[in-house]
């Protein structure tokens, strides 16, 4: 039986055998200093297996690197771990001028601290190994970035309170989640509204959780959530009832000085 090549891995077996070529060194050799076997070496450097991350620390260690083949490995399994409609997307987040989101469940997926996207990924996937989750973990809380950047897009959220109160993880993980939020908006880098409980209902944004994209060089698009993923939606007409129904749940939702006055009564009464 052949062994199956992972395209994505081959890029790290081949550093691997340059740094060790250079170094004149066997497989053998190399190996006992990863903890793995000669054979299992030998399949990482085809492309055979896919290393865990201790093993690319021990090649920054025995190379000096500098973390050179940590940074790889991390890199590498982001790619693997994330789905080809979510690469997209994140593509699409650094090249946005602006994103608009409405959340009905969860803290939007840009401001989410790790221990609040651990919780929510370790619970959402019981079927997903702890390498899994935290490989996962680092894709999203890594999203956050764009939040941070100089020339980062207009990022306006907002969310149906029970979004605040729905407690993940544990108390300290929920306060550190919504400190984040109160951070951010102290520094005037997002705007946050809430929607309160006791809003006219039925409010416009029953159907679910979405966001618009904005762009300087390509029309808008939006994307509304589901369990599998997201659906893009790119027709003009549909985007355009995408705006119409954020504005409405805007005119519904807190002011922004109100907003911030409940995320930290809600932080206050977590125990």
């Amino acid at each position: 039986m052949v062994d199956k090549v992972h395209p994505t891995w081959t890029r790290f077996g081949a550093e691997v055998r340059r740094f060790r070529q250079l170094a004149g060194l066997s497989q053998a050799q190399l190996a006992k200093s990863g903890n793995v076997s000669p054979s299992m070496f030998s399949a990482i450097e085809r492309g055979t297996r896919i290393p865990k991350r201790d093993f690319a620390e021990a090649l920054d260690a025995a190379h000096n690197t500098g973390g050179s083949f940590t940074r790889l490995w991390v890199n590498l399994t982001n790619q693997e771990e994330v789905p080809d409609w979510f690469a997209n997307i994140l593509v699409l987040e650094r090249a946005a001028t602006e994103i608009r989101e409405y959340q009905t469940v969860l803290i939007p997926g840009l401001l989410q601290t790790e221990g609040y996207a651990r919780s929510v990924l370790r619970e959402g996937r019981p079927w997903a190994g702890k390498d899994e989750v935290q490989r996962l973990v680092e894709t999203r809380v890594k999203r956050g970035e764009v939040v941070m950047k100089p020339d980062r897009p207009l990022l306006w959220f907002v969310a149906d309170e029970i979004v605040i109160r729905r407690r993940i993880g544990s108390p300290e993980v929920m306060r550190g989640q919504l400190q984040h939020i109160v951070d951010l908006l102290d520094e005037e880098l997002i705007r946050f509204q809430v929607i309160p409980q006791d809003a006219w209902v039925p409010h416009p944004g029953l159907s679910g959780p979405f966001r618009i994209m904005a762009f300087s060089d390509r029309p808008s698009m939006a994307h509304a959530e589901h369990m599998m993923g997201e659906v893009v939606i790119d027709a003009p007409e549909d985007v355009q009832r995408c705006n119409i129904i954020f504005g409405a749940l805007q005119a519904e939702a807190l002011s922004r000085r109100d907003s911030l006055k409940i995320l930290r009564e809600v932080m206050g009464e977590l125990s």
